[in-house]
């Protein structure tokens, strides 16, 4: 499907570039006889046809920017190192799947679900000890969410219709924005600690520069 959507691009630009190419030619040698028009012909026909190979070669898929996922580092943790590499391998597998089904908005929302859980990893890679937070996201909300695109894309491929698929298919839809949220949670509490430690340490710093009598409202801003 991907690869018809990028063919479909290519022909429509290569088209274009022939027509404009012939009109431009038209202009410069007029066409006096009919071998000057097959020459204007096959001058345009080339320029398409390199234009058109350039064109399906452009990186217009959307495994685009995954690619440009930053590579996680190693943490030297064999443990921690084998959790990520099982997240990223069930990432792979779902940005596999967001290509093959055609849905705009889940595609979307797959792209987004991929951007968060990327952070999430990222974020266990810079600190390991947090690895043990990420456990039910690894061994069960991770897992499921490949496995609703799967059956997804299945209906799809097999061109299951009726009341009941278009049903099974609205709640596969819906279920991705609770997915999300539960993603963005995720990450949120990875960092919770981090926030909390940061706080203590800006009240600690506030009594001290009060009692110095260095500033007279706190850091946060009183009340």
């Amino acid at each position: 499907m991907q690869q018809k959507k990028k063919n479909s691009k290519a022909y429509v630009i290569a088209f274009l570039v022939i027509g404009v190419a012939l009109a431009g030619y038209s202009l410069i040698f007029p066409f006096y006889r009919w071998q000057h028009f097959l020459i204007g012909i096959g001058v345009a026909l080339l320029l398409g046809r390199i234009v058109f190979i350039m064109a399906q070669g452009l990186d217009v898929s959307k495994e685009a920017p995954a690619q440009q996922q930053q590579e996680i580092p190693k943490t030297g943790d064999a443990a921690v190192d084998s959790l990520v590499e099982k997240g990223q391998e069930m990432l792979r597998e779902i940005r596999h799947e967001n290509e093959l089904i055609p849905d705009e908005k889940l595609s979307a929302q797959m792209e987004q679900l991929d951007d968060v859980a990327n952070r999430i990893f990222h974020t266990v890679a810079e600190h390991p000890g947090k690895a043990p937070q990420i456990r039910r996201f690894m061994d069960y909300y991770l897992p499921t969410t490949l496995k609703m695109l799967q059956g997804y894309r299945k209906m799809d491929e097999r061109q299951v219709s009726g009341t009941e698929a278009d049903a099974t298919r609205s709640q596969i839809r819906q279920a991705m924005d609770v997915v999300l949220k539960a993603f963005d949670k995720q990450l949120h509490a990875l960092y919770q600690d981090d926030m909390l430690d940061l706080s203590t340490d800006i009240d600690v710093m506030e009594a001290m520069l009060k009692q110095d009598g260095l500033v007279e409202s706190g850091l946060k801003g009183d009340k």
